[in-house]
């Protein structure tokens, strides 16, 4: 698996108060840079994204093939960051939802998640990164 060569910084302060995740966990979480850029994209969304609309900003972001990626969001990160209730993943549809933004997302990754995703629909407007 490649490594993201541009993941975002994360305010880890932040990101614990906004989910209740224990410190430790919250390092351990975002020591691995594909999550804290899929946290990147999903908080700019302010709905649900499919895992191909994510997949595929990742790894636009991430430059990487998104096969690689798509296997790593549904069985690495997103199973981690739902065991930790930090979002939803319904495998069954394919759909994830954060319920709010967790880490702050004032940089261009935003405009990745503005092109219709794989279904056909636009994803809504990226959130205020404040908070």
């Amino acid at each position: 698996m490649s490594v993201p060569n541009s993941a975002p910084v994360v305010d880890v302060e932040r990101f614990v108060r906004l989910t209740d995740v224990p410190l430790d966990d919250a390092y351990a979480l975002l020591a691995n840079p594909r999550t804290r850029l899929t946290l990147h994209v999903l908080s700019t969304c302010e709905s649900s994204l499919s895992l191909a609309g994510l997949t595929e900003a990742v790894a636009t972001r991430d430059d990487a093939d998104e096969h690689a990626v798509r296997a790593a969001l549904s069985h690495v990160v997103l199973p981690k960051l739902e065991a930790h209730d930090v979002l939803e993943y319904d495998r069954d549809v394919g759909r994830v939802r954060l319920d709010r933004p967790v880490v702050a997302a004032d940089d261009p990754v935003a405009a990745l998640v503005d092109a219709p995703d794989s279904t056909g629909s636009s994803p809504s407007p990226p959130r205020d990164s404040a908070g």
